[in-house]
């Protein structure tokens, strides 16, 4: 069935859409209170005012392990604490620390909205829909407070220009991503793969350099300020190391077996320790994927960066419950490039379990119910166990992929600009 949308009424569909999303993340942001990870943000934000370029040289003093860009949002969130005072109301507390959580799930819902309208409005349309409304990211953003979104953006954001052959603004956006939120970069091969296929070897070199030029614009005020030169060095292999267990609340193979909180350098086989496992499936996980690019008969930047991540999370140690978010920017824009319904469900099922891992954890802190208190390692387990099977369908559906030839012409790469074409008529077909 074809109908036609005028562009008025896409734009009124469209601001109708971020207006109920956003009235409906800042209701429940508001009403539902959460001091559980949101307060590591809040002394941030309190000590940023006092020097934001020195802010390193206290980072001991205020447990402070993140990169230096989502900083700067975090600084004006400070100043606004000095002007309502830091022990304002409960509901203005939680509007200053969600705020740019949700501001940042608005601006995907537009980046989705603008990928799918490069083939049409009405998917355009829909793309926004299924990210606006995500149970997932809206549990994430309005009811935890975490910063996900913002890495969600900006790698949805540094994939879609490297399909579109934009080498140098691919490179920088991602380099942005990786100073935002460090599982930004476990996607860097997966990235740099995409580039070397889509574009030349130069394009790619100046892309890589443009990328460390924005880091180190970033990072010297950092430096300078907290006297530190070899500042980068220590944001990421501290921040790396800072959690050397086998699984921190992550619904995977270590949490199957009840390794949770568990160091990674307890013994595994003899004088082996569990770690040298996740170092081995990391290596075959970023083999698998240099493999399926360099044989597939068909490769994509965002069905790469699925199976990577969801290797990496379900199979190697470290990660936190969160970090299989990641995912689903790439399952959405898997589908929406391909039109094979296998993503559209990966999405769907992805959604479930990334929200119902986090929600049993914040759950769990908060105290809500003394029964999962009581059961939360068993059902750690029991989900753990359903995502390893999740796991097997989804490496299913990505390898398949990789290794198929594309259905018919429409799947290769789209033009340089991401702008919807503009039909002579009065209307956009749908």
């Amino acid at each position: 069935m074809q109908f036609e949308l005028r562009k008025r009424d896409v734009t009124l569909l469209l601001a109708a859409l971020l207006g109920f999303s956003l009235l409906l993340r800042l209701t429940v942001g508001v009403a539902y209170s959460n001091h559980f990870d949101t307060f590591w943000y809040r002394k941030w934000a309190f000590d940023l005012p006092n020097g934001l370029f020195s802010v390193y040289a206290r980072a001991k003093d205020i447990t402070l392990d993140y990169p230096p860009l989502y900083l700067f949002c975090l600084y004006l969130t400070g100043l606004a604490y000095r002007l309502f005072g830091e022990n304002c109301g409960e509901a203005l507390q939680m509007f200053l620390l969600k705020f740019w959580p949700i501001l940042f799930d608005l601006l995907c819902t537009v980046a989705f909205y603008r990928v799918g309208a490069s083939f049409s409005a009405g998917t355009g349309l829909v793309a926004a829909a299924l990210w606006a409304f995500n149970p997932s990211v809206f549990f994430n953003s309005a009811m935890w407070g975490q910063t996900d979104g913002v890495m969600a953006l900006l790698l949805l954001l540094s994939f879609w220009y490297c399909r579109s052959g934009k080498a140098k603004t691919a490179c920088v956006v991602f380099a942005i991503a990786g100073m935002t939120k460090f599982q930004c970069l476990f996607f860097t091969p997966v990235l740099l793969l995409e580039l070397w296929r889509r574009t030349d070897f130069k394009r790619v070199l100046i892309g890589c350099g443009a990328a460390a030029i924005s880091v180190a614009i970033v990072f010297l005020p950092f430096m300078i300020g907290s006297r530190a030169p070899l500042l980068f060095f220590d944001v990421y292999l501290n921040g790396g190391g800072k959690y050397p267990y086998c699984t921190l609340n992550a619904f995977n193979l270590y949490g199957l077996f009840g390794l949770n909180w568990v160091k990674e350098s307890e013994p595994l086989i003899g004088s082996l320790p569990i770690g040298a496992l996740g170092a081995v499936f990391t290596v075959l996980s970023f083999g698998l994927i240099v493999y399926l690019f360099l044989r597939g008969r068909r490769t994509c930047g965002f069905v790469g960066g699925l199976l990577l991540m969801q290797c990496l999370f379900l199979l190697t140690t470290r990660m936190h419950e969160r970090y299989q978010y990641a995912v689903l920017p790439f399952a959405l824009a898997a589908w929406l490039i391909h039109r094979e319904r296998p993503f559209l469900r990966l999405f769907a099922a992805l959604t479930g379990m990334t929200l119902v891992n986090q929600a049993l954890l914040l759950f769990l802190n908060q105290k809500l119910s003394p029964f999962l208190t009581k059961t939360y390692d068993v059902w750690m387990q029991l989900f753990s166990a359903v995502n390893l099977l999740l796991f097997v369908w989804s490496v299913a559906v990505c390898v398949r992929f990789f290794l198929t030839a594309p259905p018919d012409a429409a799947d290769a790469p789209p033009a340089e600009s991401t702008t919807p074409k503009e039909e002579p008529t009065d209307g956009i077909l749908v």
